[in-house]
Order: structure tokens, then sequence, then C-alpha cells
């Protein structure tokens, strides 16, 4: 993965700035609204601005990360419950609401390559010996092999051990704009490798959650740097906004409930309706991080 992230043991002035170590702020969530032109500013202070923009957007952006960590926990404690008394209908309801978070912020854990292992591998991403543990495991039992569950629900308490390593982690990280614009454009990636072809969710086909929890991630990267692509490149800015909105809708056909149409219940010209929508989207998207670079 592009994003960087390192222990930040020190924040200077200028660090604080450009980093943002530790949390600022909260961001507000909803469409994006297209920001007043900004009046002129005296020769050196757009710069300084703009430093003190970057810094807001990524302590906004942290704060973020942390919650969608925090909400992944939560639910898949309640996964892991059902898991262990056995209550297999149960599970396999909370089994796809407890991945949301993760896969909202997939670049940002993903720089945690142990726990990303560990977390979120499937079988055939494991070398020879190497212990299958996580999610996809559980998946499996429960789909596949539920008489094997009571066997099992130790890795329950090893996944949620993880997450709680992950969430001790994400204060001391160190993130960027930059990094952000790019976990954007990978967190697309991560659909069209992954949820367009149905490999991620291969026992519950559940891949439309992970969809959404994607692209919901990229857009939240973008909502907070959007006010900087506007003033660089209003026609990206245009772009993206019709993008994401259309990218959106076609999700909500296949909304069901509070969830999703099984995966394997799409016909071949509804997977391809939304791939070509992810193209469409991953194009422009793929000049984020260009733009912000200046």
């Amino acid at each position: 993965m592009s994003v960087v992230l390192r222990p930040a043991a020190a924040c200077g002035l200028l660090a604080l700035v450009l980093t943002a170590c530790g949390t600022a702020g909260t961001g507000t969530g909803g469409a994006p609204v297209v920001p007043a032109v900004p009046a002129a500013a005296p020769p050196g202070e757009h710069a300084g601005q703009e430093v003190l923009e970057a810094a807001r957007v990524v302590g906004e952006y942290r704060t973020y990360a942390e919650k969608r960590i925090y909400d992944a926990i939560a639910k898949t404690a309640k996964f892991v419950n059902a898991v262990k008394k056995g209550d297999v209908e149960k599970a396999k309801a909370l089994y796809a609401p407890s991945r949301v978070g993760w896969e909202s912020v997939e670049p940002v854990v993903g720089a945690f390559p142990e726990i990303d292992t560990r977390v979120d591998s499937r079988e055939a991403d494991l070398s020879q010996g190497e212990e299958w543990t996580g999610w996809h495991r559980l998946e499996k039992a429960l789909w596949r092999a539920p008489q094997t569950l009571s066997r099992e629900a130790a890795y329950g308490d090893t996944l949620l051990a993880d997450l709680s390593r992950l969430r001790a982690l994400l204060p001391q990280a160190e993130i960027t704009v930059a990094s952000m614009a790019a976990g954007a454009k990978e967190l697309l990636d991560e659909v069209a490798i992954g949820k367009v072809t149905g490999e991620e969710e291969t026992f519950s086909h559940t891949d439309l959650w992970d969809f959404k929890a994607n692209v919901d991630g990229a857009f939240e990267v973008y909502r907070l740097l959007r006010p900087m692509v506007f003033r660089r490149d209003p026609k990206l800015s245009a772009t993206l906004d019709t993008e994401f909105a259309d990218m959106r809708a076609l999700l909500a056909k296949h909304a069901r409930g509070d969830g999703f149409a099984a995966y394997n219940d799409l016909s071949k010209e509804q997977i391809k309706e939304l791939s070509d929508g992810l193209n469409a989207l991953a194009e422009p998207l793929s000049n984020l991080a260009a733009v912000i670079a200046g």
C-alpha cells in the first residue's frame, strides 16, 4: 500500500501542521457543497492557509478512521458472541455489518500488514503452513460447515484481539493529504480486485456490503479534500461529484432492507453495470493525488 503510517514519536510545530498528529476534529458527512471562491490573500498567506487546511483535513480523517475501527470492533463483538453461542443464523446476519468499518478505511489498516493478514486474509491468500485467522475463516465455517462452529469459535476472540491491537496503533499513525488521496484510489482498486469479481466473500456472497463500504470510504476522503480540489481543478471536482453520485445510485438499486442482495444473485448484466460504473469513477479519481500534490 502507498499509504505511509509510522509512529509519530515527536510532533513539533511543523510536524503538527503537516501531519496533524493526534485527533484534530470530526467529519460532518453528507454530500459536498460547492464552496465559495475565497477572497484574494496577501502574498505568502495562501500557502500558509493551505498548510493549516491540510492539518485540519488530516485531523478529521484521523478521527473518521478511528471511529470506523471502533464501529468494526463493536459490531464484531456482537458477531463473535453469536458465533460462540452457536447461533448460526444470527451470526450470518451480523457478519457483513461487522466488516463495514474495516472496509471503509482499508488503505489505512493495510499499512499494518501483520494485522491486515490476520484479520482479512482469504484462504487462497495464505502461504503454505501459515495459520488462517480472521473474518473469512469464520465466514467459511458459518456458510460451509456450521457443524464446526464450536471448534472455530476461538478464532472470534483472536479476531477481536487483533482489531483491538489495531485500535491501539491508530493514534500513533502519520497520515498526510497525499496518502489520503492515494488511499481513495486504492479503495476502488480493492473493489475491482475482489468485490466486482465476487472473490472477496466466497462463501457468504456479501460482497456488495464491502463494495459500498469501499466506495463510502473513498467518498469520505474526497469530501474532505474537495475544497482543495475545487480550487485547483473545478472540472475534476464536478466530474467526481457526478460519478460518486452515480455509483451510489447503482449500489442503491441492489439494496435489500438494511443490507444488499447476495452477489451470486446478480445477473451478468447487473455485474457489468456495476463494473462500468466503478471504472467511470476510478478514472477521474486516479487524478486526485496529482491535483492534491499541486
